[in-house]
C-alpha cells in the first residue's frame, strides 16, 4: 500500500515536442517519392514495349507480308497443321490441294507458314 502512496506523489513525466523518431529504413515523404510514382509506371511500359508489343508487331508484320506473297503452287500449312498445295488464290480465301482430288478452302489469315518445296531443295 505504501508503495502506491509513494507512486501517486511522484510527477508525471513532462510532455516532449520533439517528434518521434522514424524506423530505421523508413522512407521519408518529399519530392523523391513523387518521381519514383511518376518513373515507375514508365518503367514498366517501356519493358513491356520492347519485351511484349515491339516483337509482336513485327511478327505480324512478317506473316502479313507472307500471307500477301502467296502464289499458285506454293505449299503451306495451315494453323490446324493441314498441308496443301494452292490452288487457286481469291481475295480473302485460299483453296488448297490436300490429297487426290481433295480441295479444301481456308482463310489466308488461318496460312501460318510456308513449306520449302522438294524442287528448291533439290537446287
Amino acid at each position: 500500500m505504501e508503495f502506491l502512496r509513494f507512486l501517486a506523489q511522484q510527477p508525471a513525466a513532462p510532455p516532449t515536442t520533439e517528434a518521434p523518431a522514424q524506423a530505421p529504413g523508413a522512407a521519408a515523404a518529399g519530392p523523391g517519392s513523387s518521381l519514383t510514382m511518376f518513373l515507375l509506371p514508365v518503367a514498366i511500359f517501356a519493358f513491356m514495349w520492347l519485351f511484349v508489343i515491339r516483337p509482336q508487331r513485327k511478327e505480324e508484320k512478317k506473316k502479313r507480308e507472307m500471307v500477301n506473297t502467296l502464289k499458285k503452287g506454293d505449299e503451306v500449312v495451315t494453323t490446324g497443321g493441314m498441308i496443301g498445295t494452292i490452288a487457286t488464290i481469291k481475295d480473302d480465301t485460299v483453296i488448297l490441294n490436300v490429297g487426290d482430288k481433295t480441295r479444301l478452302e481456308f482463310m489466308k489469315s488461318h496460312i501460318s507458314q510456308m513449306r520449302e518445296t522438294k524442287k528448291a531443295e533439290a537446287k
